[in-house]
C-alpha cells in the first residue's frame, strides 16, 4: 500500500508555524457561535444542536487541513435512534478530532483537565459532557451515575477505554467502566477504530505531521453476546478492535495476547 505524501523539513516547520496560530485564533472566534447556541437551547437535554456544531468545529482542524483529512468507514453501523456506548482507541490528541468527524450524537466522557482548557474546554461544559477526575473515587462514582442516567434517557456516550494515550500506537488494556455501564443499562458497545493519528501528533510531542486518517465504525456488540458479563464484553471488544487495527495498518501483529487487564 502506497503511503500518503507527508511534509518534512522546512515545509513541515512552515505548516506548524501557520497551523497553531490558526487553531488558537479560530478557537476564540468559533466559541462565540457555540455560546449563542447554548444560550438559545440551554434547556435541551442532550444538546444535540450544540454537539453537531461542535463536531463540525472540531473535525475541521483535521478534515480541512492540507495533507490531512478524515476517511470515515462504516458509519451506517452506528446505532441510530437509541443509546449505545461508543469506544475508541486512543493514540493521540488528534483522535478526538477524528471521532468528531463521524458526526454522531453522543456525550464525551473525558478527564476533567480537558474541561479547563480555554474555549475548547469551556465548550465541553456547555455541551454537558461528563468530566472525570482520574483516580478519584467520588468523581468516578459520580461519573458512573451521570452516565447511567444519560444512557437510560436515550443519550449515547463516547469513551476512550484505555484511559490515556498509547505511546507506541498499540492497543492498551481497557478499563472496565464503559463495559460495566453498557451491561447495566442494557445497551450495545459500538467499537470505533482510528488509524493514522499516532503519526500526526504522538504523545509527548507538539510538532504536527499532517496525514490522512481513517475512522472505522465496527458492528455493535450487545451485552447478550458476552452473556451479560462486562469483563467478557470488554475482552470481546478488545479482541475485535485489535484485529481491525492490525488490518487497517496493513500488517499482522501476530497472535493476539490476553493483556493484563485493568479492573478499575
Amino acid at each position: 500500500m502506497e503511503r500518503p505524501r507527508t511534509l518534512s523539513g522546512a515545509t513541515l516547520v512552515v505548516f506548524n508555524a501557520l497551523y497553531w496560530p490558526y487553531l488558537v485564533t479560530t478557537c476564540v472566534l468559533l466559541f462565540v457561535p457555540a455560546f449563542v447556541i447554548f444560550v438559545t437551547t440551554f434547556w435541551q437535554r442532550p444538546r444535540r444542536l450544540l454537539h453537531a456544531y461542535t463536531s463540525i468545529w472540531a473535525s475541521h482542524y483535521l478534515a480541512w487541513a492540507p495533507f490531512a483529512g478524515i476517511r470515515v468507514e462504516g458509519r451506517e453501523r452506528a446505532v441510530d435512534g437509541r443509546a449505545c456506548v461508543y469506544v475508541a482507541n486512543h493514540q493521540s490528541l488528534v483522535d478526538i478530532l477524528a471521532v468528531y468527524g463521524l458526526r454522531l450524537p453522543f456525550l464525551w466522557v473525558s478527564k476533567i483537565e480537558n474541561f479547563r482548557v480555554p474555549f475548547l474546554g469551556w465548550n465541553m461544559y456547555l455541551n454537558g459532557y461528563v468530566p472525570l477526575r482520574r483516580g478519584h473515587l467520588p468523581s468516578i462514582r459520580r461519573m458512573l451515575r451521570v452516565c447511567e442516567r444519560a444512557l437510560r434517557s436515550g443519550s449515547s456516550l463516547c469513551v476512550f477505554p484505555e484511559g490515556t494515550r498509547s505511546k507506541d500506537g498499540s492497543l492498551k488494556p481497557f478499563y472496565r467502566g464503559a463495559f460495566w455501564m453498557a451491561v447495566r443499562a442494557g445497551v450495545p458497545i459500538v467499537p470505533i477504530v482510528v488509524s493514522g493519528t499516532e503519526e500526526i501528533l504522538p504523545k509527548g510531542q507538539l510538532g504536527i505531521r499532517p496525514r490522512p486518517v481513517t475512522v472505522r465504525v465496527l458492528e455493535p456488540i450487545s451485552p447478550e453476546q458476552a452473556a451479560g458479563d462486562d469483563r467478557r464484553l470488554r475482552d470481546l471488544v478488545f479482541a475485535r478492535m485489535q484485529r481491525e487495527l492490525a488490518t487497517m495498518r496493513g500488517a499482522s501483529h501476530g497472535a493476539e495476547q490476553s493483556p493484563a487487564w485493568i479492573s478499575g
